[in-house]
């Protein structure tokens, strides 16, 4: 498939290793208007590294470990790339045994436009089985994950990057160019522990 562009915007790969060895991978997009190269991009990765160690990975599971960034420009097929690797891997702080591979907790990117190119979603795992009960994950650690997305965007919006949503795809026909909507907010609809086939081991992140 030809290359895309997506104008003004980097794609930050979070890659987290999970005790037996697979990645759990969340992948956000952000926009930075200007001229920008290796240098803003190093720096930021930097910086998401920071907020998710500080605002996320407290409310993960302790079995799942925070590795690296992965940070690409998306502007161009050979854009500036670059990859921060945390010193020492950062684990979840949640005890008590990890909820299966598959399983995640998922949290609405708001745009204030409808439809489903105009919203994107972040899946959290691995999660701390001591946080559900009958299949809902506890209000205090759902709200926490939420409000780690809401840290996540202001912090990067003061180093210069808006969080957005891509969308490459309008009326079912794949745009030359990618379209970005800026994120105003973040929910989740329910507290259901959601189950990811794609996520379970050895058969993806």
């Amino acid at each position: 498939m030809a290359f895309q562009p997506v104008p003004d915007t980097a794609r930050f790969a979070v890659i987290h290793q999970s005790i037996v060895g697979d990645a759990v991978i969340n992948v956000l997009y952000f926009r930075r208007g200007g001229s920008w190269g290796l240098q803003e991009l190093s720096a930021a990765a930097q910086t998401l590294a920071t907020v998710w160690v500080n605002d996320v990975m407290p409310h993960l599971s302790f079995g799942t470990y925070l590795h690296r960034i992965q940070a690409r420009g998306e502007r161009v097929a050979d854009d500036v790339s670059f990859e921060f690797v945390l010193q020492s891997p950062v684990a979840g702080g949640r005890t008590g045994d990890p909820l299966p591979y598959q399983c995640a907790f998922c949290v609405t990117h708001l745009t204030g436009l409808v439809g489903r190119y105009n919203r994107g979603r972040t899946f959290f795992g691995y999660l701390s089985e001591s946080d559900v009960g009958s299949g809902l994950l506890d209000t205090v650690r759902a709200n926490a994950l939420r409000d780690g997305l809401a840290s996540v965007r202001n912090i990067m919006s003061n180093a210069g990057w808006t969080h957005v949503v891509v969308s490459r795809v309008r009326n079912k026909v794949r745009l030359p160019v990618a379209i970005t909507v800026d994120v105003i907010g973040y929910k989740y609809t329910d507290r259901i522990v959601d189950t990811q086939r794609r996520r379970r081991i050895g058969q993806g992140a």
